[in-house]
């Protein structure tokens, strides 16, 4: 992953997804309809349930909530799969799907040969095991994906040392 934009590969709204495997693209799907569904629970339990409405300015609430509850990228890579984390990550990236009209995508990787890891079940360095979005006929590493995103909101410096100063709304550009 680089730590430029939190790109890794890369719906519209409503969890539309365009990747070649059936296996990782149920994955997918089914996560997608587990966060929508779930997501006033999610918006309540932020405690300001009334300010995720799909605005830039609302990607900039969850910024300050993210940086207040999280202190490092290691603290965000290990709560990865918490329901907070998880709801995050589904507004970050329905944010560009609703905004700049991108879809979801799951291209898992894992180094050498070892299996292709199921969505969110890897979380181990050499293994991409979440999800991007990106233009309806992107390739593999021509999306971004909203974790990597989270995680770099605590990077002072990118691969290659220089200064980084991340926020949510990067999605959007």
């Amino acid at each position: 992953m680089s730590k430029q934009s939190g790109e890794r590969s890369g719906g519209q709204s409503g969890g539309q997804t365009d990747d070649g495997s059936s296996r990782f693209r149920r994955q997918l799907e089914t996560w997608l309809a587990e966060r929508a569904s779930s997501f006033d629970a999610w918006a309540e339990e932020t405690g300001q349930p009334g300010r995720w409405d799909f605005t830039p300015e609302s990607l900039d609430a969850l910024e300050d909530l993210v940086r207040s509850r999280y202190g490092s990228d290691a603290a965000i890579d290990a709560g990865r799969t918490d329901p907070f984390l998880q709801g995050a990550i589904w507004y970050i990236g329905e944010m560009a799907c609703r905004k700049k009209g991108l879809v979801w995508h799951y291209w898992p990787f894992a180094t050498g040969r070892a299996p292709l890891p199921d969505l969110f079940a890897s979380g181990e360095p050499g293994f991409i095991d979440s999800p991007s979005v990106g233009k309806r006929n992107a390739r593999e590493g021509q999306g971004t994906d909203p974790l990597g995103l989270l995680l770099s909101l605590f990077w002072e410096k990118d691969d290659i040392d220089r200064p980084l100063s991340a926020h949510l709304r990067d999605i959007l550009k």
